[in-house]
């Protein structure tokens, strides 16, 4: 037996972090939303293997984080596993970036509202800055995927059919209507070569987003009822971390009549 070289242990371990086109978009929407984003564009082109683009309008990448942005395992969203029972964010173990960058080629442009200009990046394969430039991009930040999967041929073939690639971008549809719902004030743009597959603009409530999302016609068959906890820490079970948890303990739910 004999050890592993580190590119093809980062290789494999990136593609079961990202084992798909949707897993790259839910990984770069996740982080938007992190970001405090209110407004998120999901462009792609030849149904992502040639580019994958996630513009927001989020936070921005601290100049002092650039540099482990991509690194794996570096994070700001927690620092100790006692963070773990208290998560308030989608991602939380620094893989993500790290990942995608394994199997394509990444550059990431992102300003702070601290920032003077806005700054392009692009990165290697283990997640290193290997150059930038200014860039006329506004605060936010926008992560550009190109040729995913190029060195992994068996993934890739796993969409060599037609089918394959258009069940995926009903996946990607399916995912962003999700977050459409249960985030009101985001505004959501999803484009495939160009052309608009699905949008949402942003509403006051869940009610109106869900309506914006399903149609009226679906909520006409839906009705709404109240649930009150006076200690949801001590009646509910704590959700995983992949699901979204209610910020309050009274929320409204909308139910099937039929």
């Amino acid at each position: 037996m004999k050890q592993l070289p580190p590119d093809t242990v980062r290789l494999l371990s990136s593609s079961q972090v990202i084992t798909s086109i949707v897993s790259v978009v839910k990984e770069l929407i996740e982080n938007s939303l992190d970001a405090n984003a209110t407004t998120v564009d999901i462009k792609l082109e030849n149904y992502g293997f040639d580019k994958i683009e996630v513009r927001d309008n989020g936070d921005g990448i601290k100049a002092a984080d650039v540099p482990v942005m991509a690194m794996k395992h570096y994070t700001s969203k927690i620092s100790s596993t006692e963070d773990l029972e208290r998560l308030t964010t989608y991602g939380f173990r620094g893989e993500a970036l790290g990942s995608i960058c394994s199997i394509s080629e990444v550059h990431i442009t992102t300003k702070t509202a601290n920032d003077d200009f806005s700054t392009q990046y692009i990165l290697d394969r283990s997640g290193h800055v290997t150059s930038q430039k200014p860039s006329h991009l506004g605060q936010g930040t926008t992560v550009i995927v190109l040729k995913l999967f190029k060195n992994l041929p068996v993934r890739k073939q796993f969409y060599s059919t037609d089918k394959k690639c258009k069940e995926e971008i009903k996946k990607i549809q399916k995912l962003l209507m999700a977050y459409g719902i249960i985030k009101p004030e985001l505004r959501i743009t999803f484009t495939h070569n160009k052309a608009i597959m699905w949008q949402k603009t942003r509403v006051l409530d869940h009610k109106m987003a869900f309506m914006s999302v399903v149609g009226t016609a679906v909520m006409s068959s839906m009705e709404p009822f109240q649930h009150h906890c006076e200690d949801p820490e001590r009646h509910t079970k704590r959700p995983p971390a992949s699901i979204v948890k209610a910020s309050s303990a009274e929320f409204s739910i909308l139910t099937s009549r039929g």
